[in-house]
């Protein structure tokens, strides 16, 4: 769906969309992630967990990566996040700058 352009025309679906990538590039990078067992008491009985040894910072780029930033939100629920204020500044010419309040 993506890829669609007809689908895409449908801004709703579309972030929803790169709300998913975003979910599955976090369970992708979270295998890199160093993590150690844990036991832990479920409604059945004690456990032993793997849970990472400390948790990501998530920085997005306001608005153009929020569905990203929701998507790892997913993965990640205990992670600390912030945000950067970044547009583009655009000369004649094709030409442009990067600003970052």
């Amino acid at each position: 769906e993506i890829r669609d352009h007809e689908i895409q025309q449908d801004r709703l679906r579309f972030r929803k969309n790169l709300e998913r990538i975003g979910q599955i590039m976090a369970f992708e990078v979270s295998k890199s992630f160093p993590y150690s067992k844990e036991e832990i008491i479920t409604p059945l009985g004690e456990a032993e967990e793997m849970v990472m040894d400390e948790q990501p910072v998530l920085i997005s780029i306001l608005r153009a990566g929020l569905p990203f930033h929701n998507g790892f939100l997913e993965m990640f629920d205990h992670a600390e996040n912030g945000f950067v204020s970044a547009y583009r500044r655009a000369h004649k010419g094709g030409d442009f700058e990067i600003e970052v309040d």
